[in-house]
């Protein structure tokens, strides 16, 4: 039984081999326009490419014949890279499956399905899948994959940073908080629910972050305009001017009192004197509460925002 799967396998491994040299059955040119694999740009032709991924493939073939896992899996890692193809996964899946890294083995045959879901043998390949998930549970634990478009935002479980997207983990079953961080987009956040039988991926679209408007910093720097204040002078010139026609008043008074005609000339002074005082303390108080007023730190202030500071000290 074991030479039978092993025979299997090697034919299905013959038959990537056969893809990249002659472009047979499913050659990147015929796959649907949604499962097509993009190829690199290595600054080199793709033929070249293409004969460089075979030589590390059959090297690859031949570390896995002879039992090497580990170094079957960096060579087709490398092969992937020189020349993407969604076998090369089922490959890496299978070479972790002889090594009994049963997590590795799983995300790679997720994968497999994922860049290419008609596969001829998928229905085989989700048995191995779910072959894994249940060895994963019995274990209390199971695996997720978070997806992003665009690839390559920072992905936050449970607030620890765990890699970029696509990114394949596991977990414990049940709800998680993910974070989702990309340079020029906006943070996203989501609860995931992990099935504890089953893997799962999560898919999600980021959304461009909106530009923030320049403003100008002056703007911020300006003070409001100044309040409007009656300095302590002009109160104490207007309770002058009071106080001596209270006086002049009480003045005219006596003087009435002592049989006298006519307004008395301490009378008279007082109220002349009243008069001019609550002229000035008039002019005073139209000064102070004019809005150009000159008085107090107030004009200062806005002088040094709008001209000393913006544009320099003058000569």
């Amino acid at each position: 039984m074991a030479a039978i799967r092993s025979f299997i396998f090697v034919c299905a491994l013959s038959g990537v081999l056969a893809a990249a040299g002659n472009g047979a059955a499913q050659s990147p040119a015929k796959k649907p326009a949604t499962h097509a694999e993009v190829k690199p740009d290595l600054g080199e032709p793709e033929a070249v490419a293409k004969a460089r991924a075979r030589l590390l493939y059959e090297k690859g073939v031949t570390a896995y014949r002879e039992g090497r896992f580990y170094d079957a899996v960096d060579i087709f890692l490398e092969t992937n890279r020189l020349y993407p193809d969604p076998k090369f996964s089922y490959n890496i899946g299978k070479a972790f499956e002889g090594m009994a890294n049963q997590p590795s083995a799983l995300r790679y045959y997720r994968e497999y399905l994922r860049r290419l879901p008609d596969a001829p043998d998928a229905r085989e390949v989700e048995g191995h899948v779910h072959q894994l998930e249940l060895a994963l549970s019995q274990k209390g634990i199971q695996q997720l994959t978070v997806l992003s478009t665009p690839d390559g935002a920072v992905v936050h479980l449970d607030g620890q940073a765990v890699g970029v997207t696509p990114w394949t983990g596991e977990s414990f079953a049940g709800k998680h908080r993910a974070v989702l961080e990309a340079v020029g987009y906006q943070r996203f956040e989501s609860v995931l629910e992990l099935d504890p039988h089953r893997a799962r991926d999560f898919a999600f679209d980021l959304v461009k972050a909106a530009s923030v408007p320049v403003c100008d910093p002056r703007a911020a720097l300006k003070p409001p305009p100044p309040e409007a204040k009656v300095s302590v002078f002009t109160m104490s010139t207007l309770g002058a001017a009071l106080a001596l026609f209270g006086t002049a008043v009480v003045a005219q008074v006596a003087s009435s009192n002592n049989n006298s005609t006519g307004i008395a000339k301490t009378s008279a002074f007082l109220a002349g004197t009243g008069t001019g005082v609550a002229l000035v303390g008039g002019v005073m108080l139209y000064f102070d509460l004019s809005p150009g007023s000159s008085s107090g730190a107030s004009s200062a202030v806005h002088f040094n925002t709008d001209q000393g500071l913006q544009h320099g000290m003058s000569q």
